[in-house]
């Protein structure tokens, strides 16, 4: 086993990689967007990446309000423009812009309650709940003892009680004299000219 110390590479941070990593992360992509859109107006570039800044941190400390507020407002966005789009559709004269309008007015609702439930979620977060797994290994009942016999025994059974049985339901009489006595009525009904002769040595 090598027990030699890890060797640790100590790379130096220059100007141009501490600017990369600077505008490369979430605060600065977004600002960035933001400010090329025209959204912020004449909003300086640093004072958007330090309030995304101050609003992410607050979300890594608990603070959930921001998130919140911002879905809410989603949400009655995206109502508005399914009432717009469902107006539209209404107000189609034909039945491809009847349809057309209201797909996406159907999806914009959908969006809606989307949201509307990625909210709820966030307020009140689901319990999870962990069940202990139960051992029921010692209730298993194994039967090693006299098993029901299948039905083709039961079946057969019930065929050689009705071959004791002669026509219109008459048992056979136990009582009348057999032709064959033994234990092998085939051989004891042989007469004596079958029989085999013994030789006596």
């Amino acid at each position: 086993m090598n027990d030699a110390p890890a060797v640790e590479f100590v790379i130096e941070e220059n100007e141009e990689k501490a600017n990369a990593r600077n505008y490369l992360t979430p605060e600065c992509v977004n600002a960035a967007l933001l400010v090329s859109s025209n959204l912020l107006g004449k909003t300086p570039f640093p004072e958007a990446v330090l309030e995304l800044a101050r609003q992410t941190t607050a979300i890594n400390r608990g603070d959930m309000t921001r998130a919140e507020d911002m879905l809410v407002s989603q949400a009655h966005s995206l109502d508005a423009l399914f009432v717009h789009l469902a107006s539209r559709a209404l107000s189609s004269e034909n039945m491809g812009g009847l349809e057309s309008f209201m797909r996406l007015a159907l999806k914009a609702q959908n969006q809606a309650r989307a949201t509307l439930q990625t909210l709820g979620e966030l307020k009140t977060p689901k319990q999870v709940a962990f069940v202990k797994q139960a051992n029921i290994g010692n209730q298993v009942q194994v039967n090693n003892g006299i098993q029901e016999k299948p039905a083709r025994t039961r079946k057969s059974k019930k065929a050689q009680n009705e071959l004791l049985e002669v026509e219109h339901g008459e048992r056979l009489d136990t009582r009348a004299t057999g032709a064959a006595g033994g234990a092998d009525p085939a051989m004891a009904t042989m007469g004596p000219k079958h029989r085999t002769t013994q030789h006596r040595g």
